[in-house]
């Protein structure tokens, strides 16, 4: 069964839907749903729900939401909510979605199927709770599908949901379970996993009729909803916050591209990372992307660490190993390393000066003495400095020494220069060393302060963004054993990165 993509109408009248070009285009296209919300329309009536139908067809979800479960109509009896909800059904639409708190007298579902829903616009109920309203929904003879939409307040709270997903696969009871808001995004594309029939989605450029939905067109092409089948490996990013994240793009890009199965999501992770990792073991992941707050603790969930990752003391890939075990690794060392080696032809006795000396600047460190080179570092907190020097058979100087040292390559590891504060910059022009590499690992904006005044001292440049594309490319490869199209990934993540700044 291919589950189906339904996008929410969030139109305020049925003649603003109507006139909308976009959700007239669903209309016999396979693999679409339209929602009628027939609560939000301030023009319905019997005459005008034909012309609905009439425009979308009969394809679609219907539903006449009560007002204690999200409705917009509280003039509304549930007599006449039933009463429209009656002509969906009598003209065949697809799904009549009516709410278990509502009486259905004699309700005929005809040649429809009937969603039987519930909805929680505050919390996920506890086990009992939520077992018992799936129990008792379940127990409704006349329900073919059944829905439970509640809203996680924190990442724990969405294994019920996925306790309740699982259980319906296993008692092949067709069931739509979602997690409203960013805890619950990753139930709104792991559906098809557990045989869910269909997900709900928004129009382009439209609010979303529930806290978190994507635009059908995330859903269809960045996420493959449509192709996405039962046994799919899962790969995610694990950090709060993450919705800036773009590593969903680079490695779906990637997934589709080489056509492998496997679906890349981002999990907001407000609890410790180890934890995770163990309790949504059921939803098949496979491999982990890491990123802050969690790099120095998801080590934790691992029984074997790569010895740079070690090292360096922080992971940011998790890769699940066919015993079941999980191996740690830092790809950023390698992605910051490979940047710079690209750059200068080799780093073999070259001097790299890191400014920082915090998890980047660690990475960078190790990253370029397994290939070769001498390292500097400088950080305005010297005792970290010696920190990482120590560790990393490093050498510290001061930003004064710089007009006396001989440097072939400048990485910054700091933040200074990232939107918004893209005047400032670790280094003033004059200080930057002429002839060097200069490396910054900030990549919002692309052309930091510190790389523009670089470019006028005649030095070559390397923007952040590579480094970003080198450790997922990296990742991509541990997971799956194949190498990622680099040209492509490389072309989607810049232009992503320069739509970004458009805005």
């Amino acid at each position: 069964m291919t589950s189906r993509i339904c996008v929410a109408s969030h139109h305020t009248s049925i003649a603003e839907l109507l006139s909308d070009a976009e959700f007239r285009g669903f209309k016999g296209r396979d693999g679409f749903l339209v929602e009628l919300r027939l609560d939000f329309y301030s023009d319905l009536s019997s005459a005008t729900l034909s012309a609905a139908l009439t425009a979308v067809g009969t394809e679609c979800v219907v539903t006449c939401r009560h007002p204690d479960e999200g409705g917009k109509n509280p003039k509304l009896t549930d007599a006449e909510r039933l009463a429209y909800l009656q002509q969906a059904a009598d003209a065949g639409v697809r799904y009549v979605d009516i709410e278990a708190r509502t009486r259905r007298g004699n309700f005929r579902k005809g040649r429809s199927q009937l969603i039987l829903s519930f909805h929680d616009f505050n919390a996920v109920p506890d086990e009992a709770a939520l077992t018992a309203q799936w129990t008792l929904m379940s127990g409704d003879a006349d329900a073919d599908v059944i829905k439970i939409a509640t809203t996680p307040q924190t990442m724990l709270d969405g294994v019920r949901l996925l306790n309740l997903l699982t259980n319906a696969r296993d008692s092949k009871r067709s069931a739509i379970v979602l997690g409203m808001g960013e805890f619950g995004f990753w139930t709104r594309v792991c559906g098809p996993l557990f045989n869910s029939p269909l997900t709900y989605a928004r129009g382009e450029g439209a609010p979303g009729t529930a806290p978190g939905q994507l635009t059908w067109r995330e859903l269809d092409e960045l996420y493959r909803y449509r192709e996405i089948r039962p046994g799919w490996p899962v790969y995610g990013v694990i950090g709060n916050p993450i919705g800036h994240s773009l590593s969903p793009l680079l490695h779906n890009t990637a997934f589709r591209a080489l056509k492998l199965d496997g679906l890349y999501l981002p999990f907001k992770v407000d609890c410790d990372a180890a934890e995770f990792v163990r309790v949504f073991a059921p939803l098949g992941i496979r491999g982990l992307s890491v990123t802050i707050p969690h790099k120095e603790t998801v080590g934790a969930a691992c029984t074997e660490i790569d010895p740079v990752a070690k090292a360096i003391g922080a992971v940011n890939t998790l890769v699940l190993k066919p015993n079941g075990t999980w191996f740690a690794a830092n790809t950023d060392a390698f992605a910051a390393a490979k940047a710079l080696e690209q750059a200068s032809g080799t780093l073999k006795g070259k001097r790299v000066l890191i400014l920082g000396a915090g998890g980047a600047a660690r990475a960078v460190a190790f990253g370029v003495r397994e290939l070769g080179a001498t390292v500097l570092v400088a950080n305005r907190t010297r005792e970290r400095a010696e920190t990482l020097a120590r560790e990393a058979n490093a050498q510290v100087i001061d930003l004064k020494e710089l007009a006396t040292q001989k440097i072939d390559a400048l990485v910054n590891t700091t933040p200074l220069g990232m939107h918004p504060k893209i005047e400032s910059s670790p280094l003033e022009k004059e200080q930057i060393p002429q002839g060097s590499i200069v490396f910054d690992t900030v990549y919002n904006p692309l052309r930091t302060r510190l790389l523009n005044s670089a470019a006028e001292r005649g030095c070559k440049t390397v923007e952040g963004w590579v480094m970003f594309v080198g450790q997922g490319l990296r990742q991509f490869e541990l997971w799956t054993g194949q190498s990622a199209p680099h040209e492509l990934i490389e072309h989607v993540i810049l232009n992503a990165l320069q739509q970004r700044q458009k805005r």
